[in-house]
């Protein structure tokens, strides 16, 4: 696994930060989650599905093993 910079942080660690602030109970923060989801998905155009995907397939049992040849 490659050695994460320390220069750069991770961008999970930043988005997590993030949305700690958010309250989904306003509409503040609906907005909030809607502009960080349509920036994650400007810059990564799979990466929620391919989250959802792996959410499920661990849902239903499928373990990562499964996937290595």
């Amino acid at each position: 696994m490659p050695q994460a910079d320390p220069a750069r942080p991770d961008p999970a660690v930043r988005l997590l930060a993030a949305l700690q602030g958010l309250d989904l109970t306003s509409a503040d923060g609906r907005a909030g989650i809607r502009t960080l989801l349509a920036e994650i998905d400007r810059l990564s155009p799979d990466a929620i599905l391919r989250q959802a995907a792996a959410i499920e397939l661990r849902r239903v049992g499928w373990g990562r093993d499964v996937l290595r040849p």
